[in-house]
């Protein structure tokens, strides 16, 4: 058996550069990367037009033979996969060893010179040759001994305040590229470009570790360090970290509002807690839990990895009505370029990883937060409705390293591989997000309310100085005139105002019945998107019995047997029916009309519709402690019984529920009615145990499929809550904080009896 040895074509080298390498500004950031990784305090990016020539400088430890031999000219080796850290004790931020091929996206010629400790040379490369030869093994670079520093090799620069500063800091240790024939024409539009991009490259921070200089041909030092961009006046800002064992803590600071001589009216009258008075005042607002507490439904063991980040969200308009309704802060600075700085970013060991959060890429909103915002369009004062925060309207920067090996860089470079761990990952920052809004919506809502029952106090105080007015000037008229026509008038202005009332009445009722309405469709949706499997096997079946009935007539000619397998089809109508019974029964026009209704009995006979449906498979277990008859739509009840029976039976199904049972008890407490619900389920996820009452809001959800991604549409309950509140009441959850397993559910609602 003869053993033959692999070849590499001299081609690779295109393969895992310049066409690795998808543009410039990636191959610059590879390029800067290294230098950052040999412990450079400075690097310097030069175009000079007068050539078109780039330089690319550093002042790091530089290379010597062995190094330049053994690891620079061989694929795929690096010092720094033995080695995480630098001399200097920086995470080294490449590993893979084809980082240098950058330099073959950037230019043809490349000519190199590195200072070490030890030794000086002088290497240089082609890159047109690696088209021409067949094999990589017969492709050369020169290595020349040289005696120059680096400012001696640069002396022919034509920028004078980067030779002074090169003289200054540069005379020792370093590398430096001199890139000729670039592949790119360095117009203003493309180095405007670059600048951008090296501006996002390193994280916002106050240490001077690293510094970052772009110059031209006049560029001054000063005006050639890049400085990341700031953003110093925010409405919200949230800061979160993740540590090794997937604890997190979440850190939100309210700086959207400003009271003043108000503040203690305001807290007093919009019913702010104690707290509130301390977050108003620039105390964070603290959260922490485990990543299971900000991850419904995820049962495996989920292992992310550290990390940590900085969000804000900042107002791109700011209404003037808005600012006194609500009290904004009027900020002086307008972020004229907050388009530019807006969107989530990602740095790894303090450098960016592409494209995330890069406005006018494919990864601007890696986070999906358009989608979440027209699933949700909801304004922030919006009552029922989550508000969720726009991609443009955000900004900040999630920190991780290296040695986080759970969310690994891709080869090319442009991105992290989408493993199963970066999807929660990302899912994590968006609940994180979510802590931000729902804070920011719980503040707007109050003030909301206090704006309105101000608005109207002040509205009825108008009316009733127009009528004491009108009233007086009648009374003026009966001494000045010897007729009276006030009683004709009166009658008059009566009528109209009674017209008035009846039109704003029957308006009301009308889109009460339609709201009504919208809810029932959208639990038909939920229900026949729960139980579509089931639903598709029956068609399955339909669709079989009908071919057998068809092929024993076309192709035997025997009725006897199509007669057969036709009688097999009649079980599956009376499954269809139940399935009718379910969904479109629930929106029946007689059900769509406010009337006198018996709760109990519309209740039992959604129960008995379930268990058709269900092959009697739960059991069901009806207490009435008291009969209920009150004034109602008829569809509200029915579509609470659907959605909490479709949660409890698909909950019972998820977890192989033995002997499932559904407990339901209606009577009458004080004032008002209650349907108290529960199940011998095993309870809310970790997520919810502690706050039940989220799984109330819009879009919340646990409900994942077998790859852990979520599935569920956060309607149903949400949908529940809204009903009850339509009549007048509320929704108890605690129970479920005090059970270890079980599902409760507590609804007290009023209504009238006649």
């Amino acid at each position: 058996m003869a053993r033959i040895p692999f070849n590499v074509s001299a081609k690779t080298a295109r393969l895992i550069g310049r066409e690795n390498v998808s543009n410039l500004e990636g191959a610059l950031i590879e390029l800067i990367k290294n230098t950052y990784d040999a412990d450079a305090k400075k690097c310097v990016v030069y175009y000079e037009s007068s050539t078109d020539r780039l330089f690319i400088i550093d002042n790091g430890t530089g290379m010597n033979k062995d190094v330049i031999i053994n690891n620079w000219m061989t694929i795929g080796n690096s010092t720094k996969k033995e080695s995480v850290y630098t001399k200097s004790g920086r995470v080294n931020t490449g590993e893979k060893g084809i980082g240098r091929f950058a330099l073959d996206r950037i230019s043809e010629k490349c000519r190199m010179l590195t200072v070490s400790k030890e030794e000086r040379f002088e290497w240089l490369v082609n890159w047109e040759n690696f088209d021409s030869s067949e094999m990589i093994t017969d492709t050369y670079a020169d290595l020349n001994d040289i005696s120059e520093n680096i400012p001696e090799f640069l002396s022919d620069l034509n920028n004078q305040f980067l030779l002074n500063m090169l003289k200054i800091d540069f005379t020792g240790t370093g590398t430096c590229f001199v890139l000729e024939n670039l592949r790119d024409q360095w117009n203003d539009a493309v180095i405007e470009r670059v600048k951008s991009s090296l501006q996002k490259l390193l994280p916002p921070m106050e240490n001077n570790a690293f510094q970052l200089f772009f110059f031209l041909k006049d560029t001054t030092e000063r005006d050639a360090r890049i400085l990341p961009d700031l953003l110093n006046e925010y409405d919200y800002k949230l800061h979160f970290e993740v540590d090794n064992l997937g604890e997190c803590t979440i850190q939100i600071h309210r700086n959207e509002f400003f009271f003043g001589a108000q503040f203690e009216k305001i807290m007093k009258k919009a019913e702010f807690s104690e707290d509130d008075r301390e977050y108003f005042n620039d105390k964070l607002i603290i959260k922490s839990g485990s990543v299971y507490d900000f991850l419904p439904g995820v049962g495996d063991e989920v292992n992310i990895g550290p990390f940590s980040g900085d969000i804000y969200f900042y107002k791109l308009v700011l209404q003037s009505d808005n600012q006194e309704k609500y009290f904004y802060k009027n900020f002086i600075t307008k972020r004229s370029n907050f388009k530019e700085l807006s969107g989530i970013k990602i740095y790894r060991d303090d450098f960016l990883v592409r494209p995330y959060g890069i406005y006018g890429t494919t990864g601007y909103d890696w986070l999906d937060l358009s989608t979440r915002k027209a699933e949700s369009p909801a304004a922030v004062s919006s009552k029922s409705g989550s508000w969720r925060v726009q991609a443009n309207q955000i900004c900040g920067q999630i920190r991780i390293s290296r040695l986080n090996d759970n969310l690994p860089d891709k080869s090319s470079r442009e991105g992290i591989v989408e493993t199963k761990e970066f999807k929660l990952f990302r899912e994590l920052v968006v609940n994180f997000i979510e802590k931000l809004e729902e804070d920011r919506q719980y503040v707007i809502r109050k003030l909301d309310k206090l704006y309105r029952s101000t608005a109207k106090g002040e509205q009825a105080l108008k009316i009733a100085k127009e009528e004491l007015n009108k009233y007086k000037e009648e009374g003026e008229k009966k001494q000045n005139n010897t007729y009276n026509e006030s009683d004709s008038e009166k009658k008059q202005s009566y009528e109209n105002f009674h017209k008035a009332i009846s039109y704003q009445e029957e308006r009301i009722q009308d889109l009460q019945e339609e709201m009504g309405l919208l809810r029932t469709l959208a639990t038909t949706g939920i229900v026949v998107n729960t139980y579509i499997h089931e639903i598709k096997a029956l068609t399955t079946q339909l669709n079989v019995g009908v071919k057998e009935a068809y092929a024993c007539l076309a192709e035997d000619n025997d009725i006897i047997s199509a007669e057969e397998e036709l009688k097999k089809l009649r079980v599956l109508k009376d499954k269809f029916n139940s399935w009718f019974k379910v969904t479109i029964d629930a929106v029946e026009m007689d059900k769509r009309k406010r009337k006198k209704e018996n709760i109990g009995n519309i209740i039992q006979k959604s129960i008995g519709k379930w268990k058709s449906v269900q092959n009697n498979k739960i059991d069901y277990i009806y207490i009435e402690k008291e009969e209920i008859e009150i004034r109602c739509f008829p569809f509200d009840f029915e579509t609470i019984v659907s959605n909490l029976v479709t949660n409890s039976s698909t909950i019972f199904k998820n977890h192989k529920v033995e002997k499932p049972t559904i407990k339901i008890e209606i009577g009458r407490n004080d004032d008002k009615f209650y349907i108290k619900y529960s199940d011998n389920g095993p309870g809310l996820c970790t997520a919810f145990k502690k706050e039940p009452q989220k799984i109330l809001k819009y879009g919340v959800t646990d409900r994942r499929n077998a790859n852990g991604e979520v599935i569920g549409t956060g309607m149903g309950l949400w949908i529940v809550d809204s009903i009850i509140q339509n009549y007048k009441g509320h929704i108890d959850l605690k129970k479920n904080i005090e059970e270890e397993s079980g599902f409760f559910m507590d609804l007290f609602f009023e209504g009238r009896e006649n």
